[in-house]
């Protein structure tokens, strides 16, 4: 893809292992707005629902996988695979990655903000995902 070029779509897709978690994800959208807006409600939710995680994630385990799917407007195609087996780690080194950039002092590739993926320049990019995928065990791009 042309690293100028902002992608007129970008779906992701983002699964968990056990199936259950996906099912539960989905249900969410089921859920009124007001309620998903209502920070007491949720953060009680977090609080009642952690434990239970921890547990299910001690028995089977905590795999996180997600394939980000992105078209050009002239039809060029870019997919990406990435599998931790951890959750907590993926996100930390995806955070912490973009945050790197941003605090560069020589040579800084992300301004402070709040920035889509597909607008960020093509080295951030590069540099973000050279990050992320540190203990992958899958990663195809």
């Amino acid at each position: 893809l042309n690293p100028n070029e902002k992608p007129p779509n970008c779906s992701s897709r983002f699964g968990t292992d056990p199936l259950p978690w996906n099912y539960l994800f989905g249900a969410m959208k089921a859920l009124p707005r007001s309620l998903l807006y209502n920070r007491d409600a949720m953060q009680n939710f977090a609080l009642f629902s952690e434990p239970i995680i921890r547990l299910v994630d001690k028995l089977v385990g905590a795999t996180n996988a997600m394939r980000c799917d992105v078209t050009a407007s002239n039809g060029d195609k870019v997919t990406l695979r990435i599998a931790h087996s951890d959750l907590e780690q993926c996100v930390g080194l995806a955070t912490a990655a973009f945050a790197l950039e941003m605090v560069k002092k020589d040579k800084q590739t992300v301004p402070p903000g709040v920035w889509f993926p597909s607008e960020l320049g093509n080295e951030a990019r590069k540099n973000i995902l050279e990050v992320s995928k540190e203990d992958a065990f899958v990663y195809e791009l």
